[in-house]
């Protein structure tokens, strides 16, 4: 299987700035069994595709699933995709690279609403910076259906208190001494296909999709093999009984990639 070809330069871009787009990375028949899997998925009983969308001012963001590829045979294969963990690895810069978990996002089209600006490190329990996301778009997306949107260098900005996504608060108003920062955000639309990477601790948002279909995504998360536990409340970890400073690791949480 070919690997995407990404640059040196790419990776110290995202390194300094805590997020890159990246054309392509699924071939078209990729993409469309992606989204043939993604349907499947979240049509059929899940044993462990956990439901976070329990609330219905959270709904108008979006409905997520979580652990898709513990279930699904075919979500699993995108999931686990080699080429999506090589970039993941290459860009956290780390030797081995295990799966967090993924997580289905559908933004609907009908009385929807922008997801918050905030940071994803913060709602898992781990001790250690570093995890990543990959934001595998599986159908087109602009500033019209809800694309994502990045503040550059906001990942250096410090680790903050989780934004509540259904009742948010102001993230930038916790940033130390904003009069030196550059809040500006970069707009990421793309082909269905494409995707971006983001670092943990950077700053995002999605706004409300005013297209006529759902916006359908794929999220899937990557933590640098060592990472260990801290303690915090997670639906994919609540079950483990997991002791603060463990590492996250086993079966749940598959090496991806590995120098």
């Amino acid at each position: 299987m070919e690997q995407y070809p990404i640059s040196d330069e790419q990776v110290r871009f995202y390194q300094e700035n805590g997020y890159i787009q990246l054309p392509d990375v699924l071939l078209p028949h990729e993409v469309a069994a992606a989204q043939e899997h993604l349907g499947d998925a979240l049509g059929m009983k899940l044993s462990h595709g956990i439901d976070r969308s329990g609330r219905s001012e959270y709904d108008r963001i979006f409905l997520q699933k979580v652990n898709l590829w513990r279930d699904h045979a075919g979500v699993r294969e995108v999931v686990t995709h080699p080429r999506l963990a090589e970039i993941a690895r290459r860009l956290a810069g780390v030797p081995r690279l295990r799966l967090w978990h993924d997580h289905a996002l559908i933004k609907p089209h009908v009385d929807s609403k922008p997801s918050p600006w905030h940071q994803d490190l913060p709602y898992w329990p781990m001790r250690e910076p570093g995890a990543l996301s990959c934001w595998l778009a599986l159908d087109d997306v602009d500033e019209v259906n809800g694309c994502m949107r990045f503040v550059p260098k906001s990942h250096t900005w410090g680790r903050h208190e989780p934004i509540n996504l259904a009742n948010p608060q102001d993230l930038f108003a916790r940033v130390p001494e904003p009069e030196e920062k550059d809040f500006t955000p970069v707009s990421m639309p793309m082909r269905a296909g494409s995707c971006t990477f983001h670092n943990g601790l950077t700053f995002h948002y999605a706004p409300a999709n005013r297209g006529t279909a759902p916006r359908r995504a794929l999220i899937i998360i990557y933590m640098p093999d060592g990472t260990t536990f801290s303690g915090r409340p997670h639906c994919v970890t609540d079950d483990l009984k997991l002791a603060v400073g463990q590492p996250i690791d086993g079966d749940r949480f598959p090496v991806l990639a590995e120098a």
